[in-house]
This record gives C-alpha cells, structure tokens and sequence, in this order.
C-alpha cells in the first residue's frame, strides 16, 4: 500500500524543489553582483580592432586627428596616413 504512493511523494518533492529555486531566482539578492557597467559610446567614437599585442580586441576608438584613432583601453594611436 505505502509503494502506490511513492510516485506521487517523488512528484511533489520535485515541484517544491522547483518552487523554492524559482522563489530563489527572483528575490532581489539572486541579481549578480559584478554585471558590467555601460556607458554612452562618444558621438565620434568608433569600434575598432586594436593592433597592440597587449590589447588585440574589438574596442572603443576616439579619433585623434588626420584620421588616426587612439584605443581607449592602452591608448596606441593607429591608421591615418602613413
């Protein structure tokens, strides 16, 4: 008799697990704590690739005059006329 209803202790077991990781989810300490911060990209800037050993990504560029652009993460200036 105690085995007709082990199907069914095993099924509520997973739903209460389940309520309290969705009641975990959503309480306002569950947020992540080191999220990136973002700000407005400068109505010049533009996202370049930077050609530094040391930086090598896709960044922030500001342009620097005579169509050279200085990286905004290891400040080298690129392009422009050679």
């Amino acid at each position: 008799m105690s085995g007709e209803f082990m199907p069914y202790m095993g099924a509520a077991l997973v739903v209460g697990a389940a309520a309290v990781t969705w009641a975990a989810r959503l309480a306002p300490s569950a947020g992540a704590k080191n999220t990136a911060r973002f700000s407005e990209m400068p109505p010049s800037g533009r996202y370049l690739v930077c050609g530094e050993s040391n930086c090598g990504q896709v960044l922030l560029h500001i342009p620097v005059g005579d169509g050279r652009w200085k990286c905004t993460r290891c400040s080298t200036v690129a392009g422009g006329a050679s």
